[in-house]
């Protein structure tokens, strides 16, 4: 349990599998827990309350820390949703329509050419970026369902891209809601990566905090820092 949400880990093959059973029995939720999504749960019992139908991944070396001081041991893998998104589409046993949904118009169409490259056995049915106003909706869900869509692949930042999934993955007809943060710009090429050795020492969030250091600095300067003394007072039986 993190921030009020249960937080599950494991190998990334036996996640797909995970993955493709949920979906193969029910319509499924897919997020992904760093700290600043932990943050934002502790201050919205709204939000607490729609991820906890999701399954929820864990993401970034700040939740190890989190984790270590609250449990004592960290998480076994680092399951953030840049990496661990592809992979499913490349591991799954399914076969999938998929509709993508998120960043700066061009982005989604883009980021869908990168992954028909990835992950080219699936279908890339349909785009929308994600700069529109909550009366689009309806006409973005009947968009999603006209094509057919099984996968709905969200990136709208904390919280809105899960407040999203929520209230509207039903009306899709989508049998799996992905929420991804900033996925689609990766794929895209719009934002770049970290290194390959820094992503391998757990350092991305240190490159991704020099690159834009006015949005987040506060995730990993006061978010994260936080968490971590509320996860020693919680071992510590104060709170």
């Amino acid at each position: 349990m993190i921030a009020g949400v249960a937080v599950s880990c494991g190998p990334p093959a036996s996640c797909v599998a995970a993955i493709d059973d949920g979906v193969a029995h029910r319509r499924l939720r897919l997020g992904f827990v760093n700290t600043f999504t932990a943050h934002l749960l502790l201050k919205s019992r709204d939000y607490r309350a729609a991820l906890g139908r999701f399954l929820l991944l864990n993401d970034g070396v700040g939740l190890d820390l989190v984790s270590l001081v609250r449990y004592g041991q960290r998480f076994p893998y680092n399951l953030n949703g840049t990496d661990f998104t592809p992979f499913y589409l490349r591991s799954t046993r399914h076969t999938y329509r998929v509709y993508l949904l998120g960043g700066r118009p061009g982005i989604a169409e883009r980021a869908a050419a990168a992954l028909a490259r990835i992950a080219p056995r699936h279908t890339y049915v349909g785009t929308h970026h994600g700069y529109f106003p909550a009366d689009e909706n309806a006409a973005i869900v009947a968009d999603i369902r006209a094509k057919g869509a099984d996968v709905v692949i969200v990136a709208l930042g904390n919280p809105l891209q899960e407040m999203w999934i929520a209230e509207h993955l039903d009306a899709t007809g989508a049998r799996l809601g992905i929420g991804v943060g900033a996925l689609l710009d990766f794929l895209a090429d719009a934002v770049p990566r970290a290194p390959l050795w820094m992503r391998r020492a757990r350092l991305e969030w240190l490159y991704r905090m020099v690159l834009e250091p006015r949005r987040l600095w506060k995730r990993y300067v006061l978010f994260t820092p936080g968490l971590i003394v509320q996860a020693l007072a919680e071992r510590s039986g104060l709170i």
